[in-house]
């Protein structure tokens, strides 16, 4: 059999052949035409942590993205420990398509990174059933394997520079390997980047007591796991234990289908073994102690003599069988890049031959010993020698109390505690949720105000600010407590939008310190721009601003995708129109009675065509919206914004006495003047209000010396008041001009 060029030699084990390319492994065995191959990298979701889960599958995406499409059968996967790019065709397409894909993971293109990241979202996998997945994480929580369990909650927060780096990091040379059914393409070449394989740490476990049973939210469906040591007799005792639930649960009883077993690969020695059944409603329970009885009779009394020979001649018949050569092939190339080891046909024989009694019930006794026994939330189970997972947390912590608001539906003595070392959401006496900043895997913003801070033992504590007194501060000291690099946002979140107001920074800003939180503004003397310190819808801030702003006030929220652009139109804090350019049609008049804006340029802005920055910029010119607002759309801080504390309604009171909220000298109406004039105090403004406080006390001395002026009566009191209170403003007016803070913010530079 020829070398291929760029191959080292070829040596024969069993029947599959191993030689190189360009320093990658291949393992190949003869099959029949046409040609499968499969490109293996040592990566997978437990690879990743909790809040960057979907980095692998977006690199396999634009690596596929990048190849594009092929006149040959290709496709690209990621599980648990590994990434796979399969082809099936003629040899030429083939190695075509496998270069292609090396080429595209040495540079990879990350322009359509938020188109993949929505692809993602919609295609919803995982990397194991869900089933599968939650037993995975009651074993090892959210981290490594436990992943399995886990949703890929911010995939839309992953940046290209992320995904770069990850791509350089984990699909090198070092860490891929290639199996084919035929021999070598001529010609194959595997240009893939340089680099030493990733350092895979051990996998963290949380031990859980066994053997225990739980409820997990996956209906109709009965599963049993344990991690267990590699065993020779593992794979008989497994086969076993499945022919005999098959034969009770569907060929005897009727209530399940399909039985399925499974190994999990956890590292060289490690497997978590996996039996599952679906089950017709209602039959839960005797499903989980229909297997819970054969495991104890198999590890009690082992298996009959017939068992055993017949699991020896079925692994003798797909041993016997070509095509268990090509499954070697691709089981060689994934055990050397994932480092979970896997039998060669030889070993498996060998282990066939050498079954019996004493291995069988051995295996299923350490089985018993480790076993998990997973139920639907809707069955109960009652087996004396099975424990209770635990549903609540076992510890607690002290610190800062916060009680519940009334009419939330939060349990009238729930508590939710935010201390040094965690935080602890408090139901009963001994139902509890306790996660300690050391063992914070992530806080997720699900919604505005609403956050959950998930721990690595798999408890997740949601937090929101509405559920409790003072929950603003509550969550910023969870905020302050966990790492910045954990904290992420939903990719189902309510997106963000920015919130403009058809209004003067100046009423703006003082709207914005009646309240606790502060804001940026930016501002063309039309519109301002409001970026709160709060992370609350921008609807939700524009109702807590039109208190002071008017409820005629227009508002205006834009939002925008890597491909839409929409807005909402506001008056106060009612939602009165709304329109997006990929979508929803908005009413032109509408926008143009909102902004004064001739209808017809308002008609053509909601017909226009283009990209998102292009639909902006008309935005931008047909409505006087400030010139920051495409870079504000994309996230970028911006330049020369105008900072404004929450100062709530009594500081906010004394700072507009303190005329901090005036508008820029030459703006505004009278009354705006005239408040301005009483700061400034010029020497003709301070010359009428001496001139007046004389003529208030002539008034006040007229009505002493004249006593019958007005009889008596309710006029001779009105102008009693009018003098004494004229005289003091006047007196109070005449003296001479302070500096004050709004005067300062009018002489500096940015004003």
């Amino acid at each position: 059999m020829p070398t291929p060029s760029g191959a080292g030699a070829a040596t024969y084990i069993a029947a599959v052949f191993t030689t190189s390319v360009d320093g990658v492994p291949v393992f190949y065995a003869e099959g029949p035409p046409p040609l499968s191959a499969g490109l293996v990298f040592g990566v997978g979701r437990r690879d990743e942590s909790f809040v960057h889960g979907g980095l692998t599958h977006l690199v396999e995406h634009l690596a596929m993205r990048a190849v594009g499409r092929t006149p040959i059968e290709t496709n690209a996967s990621v599980d648990l420990t590994a990434t796979e790019f399969t082809a099936s065709g003629s040899p030429d397409r083939v190695a075509a398509f496998l270069r292609a894909v090396c080429e595209a993971l040495a540079d990879l293109p990350t322009g359509d990174l938020a188109v993949e990241a929505d692809v993602l979202r919609a295609e919803g996998g995982t990397v194991a059933p869900p089933a599968v997945g939650l037993l995975l994480g009651e074993l090892y929580g959210t981290r490594g394997a436990g992943l399995a369990a886990s949703r890929e909650p911010a995939v839309r927060g992953l940046s290209a520079e992320q995904v770069r780096s990850w791509s350089r990091r984990s699909f090198t040379r070092a860490n891929a390997a290639l199996w084919l059914t035929g021999p070598v393409p001529e010609g194959l070449r595997l240009p893939l980047p340089d680099g030493p394989a990733p350092q895979r740490p051990s996998q963290p476990r949380l031990s859980p007591v066994t053997p225990s049973w739980g409820q997990i939210p996956v209906e109709d469906r009965v599963t049993l796991g344990a991690e267990v040591e590699q065993h020779p007799a593992l794979n008989g005792a497994l086969g076993i234990l499945r022919t005999r639930l098959e034969e009770e649960l569907r060929h005897r009883r009727g209530v399940a289908y399909s039985v399925e077993a499974d190994k999990i690969g956890v590292d060289e020695r490690t497997r978590v073994v996996v039996v599952t059944t679906d089950v017709r409603p209602g039959q839960e329970v005797l499903a989980a102690q229909t297997i819970w009885r054969e495991v104890h009779r198999l590890a009690d009394q082992g298996p009959t003599a017939a068992e055993v020979e017949q699991e020896r001649a079925e692994v003798e018949a797909y041993l016997d069988d070509p095509r268990s050569d090509l499954e070697e092939a691709r089981a060689r190339a994934q055990a050397t890049v994932t480092g979970v080891g896997v039998l060669s046909a030889e070993e498996m024989r060998a282990n066939a031959a050498a079954l019996g009694v004493d291995g069988v019930r051995e295996v299923a006794g350490r089985l018993r010993s480790a076993a998990l026994l997973l139920v639907p939330q809707s069955a109960d189970l009652a087996v004396p020698d099975l424990g209770r997972l635990p549903e609540w947390s076992p510890g607690t912590v002290t610190g800062r109390t916060f009680v519940r608001k009334r009419l939330r539906g939060v349990p009238k003595d729930a508590r939710l505690v935010v201390g040094e070392e965690g935080a602890c959401l408090v139901l009963g006496e001994d139902r509890r949720i306790t996660v300690r900043w050391a063992e914070a895997t992530a806080l997720v913003r699900q919604a505005p105000g609403e956050w959950l801070l998930v721990g690595h033992d798999g408890f997740t504590l949601p937090l929101s600010e509405d559920d409790w007194r003072d929950g603003a501060d509550a969550v910023r000291l969870v905020r302050a407590a966990v790492p910045p690099e954990l904290q992420v946002v939903d990719d189902d979140a309510v997106d963000d939008g920015l919130l403009l107001f058809r209004t003067p920074a100046h009423k703006v800003r003082e709207a914005v310190a009646h309240h606790r939180y502060g804001a940026r503004l930016v501002g063309n003397g039309e519109w301002t721009a409001v970026l709160p310190d709060t992370d609350r819808a921008p609807e939700d801030v524009a109702d807590d601003l039109a208190t002071v702003l008017g409820r005629k006030t227009t508002g205006l929220v834009l939002r925008r995708s890597h491909v839409d652009v929409g807005y909402v139109l506001l008056r106060g804090a009612k939602v009165v129109g709304r329109h997006d350019w990929g979508g929803t049609v908005g009413d032109p008049a509408l926008l143009a009675r909102a902004t004064e804006r001739p209808e017809a340029h308002t008609a053509y802005l909601l017909q226009v065509t283009g990209t998102p920055d292009e639909v902006v910029g008309h935005a931008v010119t047909a409505l006087g919206l400030p010139p920051e607002v495409p870079a504000l759309l994309r996230g970028e801080e911006p330049a020369g914004a105008e900072r404004v504390e929450g100062q709530g309604i009594a500081g906010a009171f004394r700072a507009s006495v303190r005329g901090d909220f005036a508008p820029p000298a030459g703006t505004g109406g009278p009354m705006d003047e005239w408040a301005r004039l009483g700061r400034t105090r010029p020497g003709w403004y301070r010359a009428v209000n001496v001139l007046g406080a004389l003529l208030c006390a002539a008034g006040i001395w007229f009505l002493v010396t004249v006593p019958d002026l007005f009889d008596g009566g309710v006029w001779e009191v009105v102008v009693w008041v009018l003098c004494v209170s004229g005289l003091l403003n006047c007196l109070w007016e005449s003296r001479p001009p302070t500096r004050s803070r709004a005067e300062d913010r009018e002489k500096s530079p940015t004003g």
